[in-house]
């Protein structure tokens, strides 16, 4: 049993421990740590004493994780991100560096180019590169520090994480609203046109069956195929169309005035808007941690001014 369970592990200690892990070998761990094989085993020796357990199974080549080793690691790899994370969004860094960010393009322009200017004012030492997507699957992993996708989270050679969902609202423009000259229900939107994002189609079948499930829509007319919300809301700005759009996208069009809610109703989408790192054998840099923090707390306070303005 540990000796004293409520002290915390020696810092230097839970590093050796983290970095033997990742190489599976403690002379990699040294060569990345800059100090000898030995001190390397001494420390990780030093912890499993502390915690009274062993980490590692020492093999004739490398080492394994033990199911203790296995159920601590992710810990520790998530409070160190904590700290980076936290010592850059509050000191900053001290370096020039760069960040390359690659998110879809209707998120890119109306959600994470604000973000960025505000991250950029803040540390203005990091050169940020954007780069918007539309079919993100297909591009390689090497050239993105940060990614922002939308889906159900799970990527090949990604580390993925939920940072928000998106109800989706239908739109039209005032002028379409206005020449209806009466309330829409939803059944009613099932025989006007409307506009289908590509990868998205089901999002009004979705819709309709959530709030008029016996309405049989008709035989497509007039519709429009598009593979970007900000073409879809355009095309409804400018015609007849409805739209069916991520509340996020919603906001900056009422803002403006372009378009407004066909109805009150909305549906919960479902896929989520995830924050992506490419999965590295080693820890992710302070600035790409800060960032990472910086998107969080966005969210979270997109969160909190939606829940407050119900």
């Amino acid at each position: 049993m540990p000796r004293n369970p409520t002290a915390l592990p020696p810092l230097p200690a839970l590093q050796a421990f983290e970095a033997a892990a990742r190489h599976e070998s403690f002379m990699a761990a040294a060569q990345e740590l800059n100090i000898s094989q030995s001190a390397v085993s001494h420390r990780v020796r030093a912890l499993e004493r502390h915690l009274g357990y062993a980490l590692f199974e020492r093999l004739p080549r490398g080492l394994r994780l033990t199911e203790n080793g296995k159920a601590y690691l992710p810990s520790i790899r998530s409070a160190f991100a904590e700290i980076l994370g936290a010592t850059t969004s509050i000191f900053g860094l001290n370096r020039a560096s760069r960040l390359t960010i690659r998110a879809p393009l209707t998120y890119s322009a109306l959600w994470l180019a604000e973000i960025v200017s505000r991250f950029s004012a803040a540390h203005p030492r990091i050169e940020i590169r954007m780069h918007s997507s539309v079919w993100a699957e297909n591009l390689a992993l090497d050239d993105t520090d940060v990614e922002i996708r939308l889906g159900y989270g799970h990527w090949a050679g990604y580390r993925a994480e939920l940072l928000f969902t998106d109800p989706l609202v239908p739109l039209c423009s005032p002028r379409t609203l206005e020449a209806e000259g009466k309330s829409l229900d939803v059944a009613d939107l099932a025989s006007r046109p409307l506009v289908h994002i590509v990868g998205l189609e089901d999002q009004w079948h979705d819709f309709f069956a959530a709030h008029a499930p016996d309405t049989v829509m008709p035989k497509p007319k007039s519709h429009v195929h598009t593979d970007s919300s900000v073409a879809a809301a355009t095309i409804a700005a400018n015609g007849p169309h409805f739209c069916l759009l991520a509340e996020t996208f919603a906001e900056h069009f009422e803002r403006s005035g372009s378009l407004v809610r066909a109805t009150d109703q909305t549906i919960a989408s479902k896929q989520g808007v995830y924050l992506l790192t490419a999965e590295r054998t080693g820890p992710l840099l302070p600035e790409v941690e800060g960032l990472k923090r910086w998107l969080r707390e966005r969210a979270r306070e997109q969160s909190i001014c939606r829940h407050v303005s119900r």
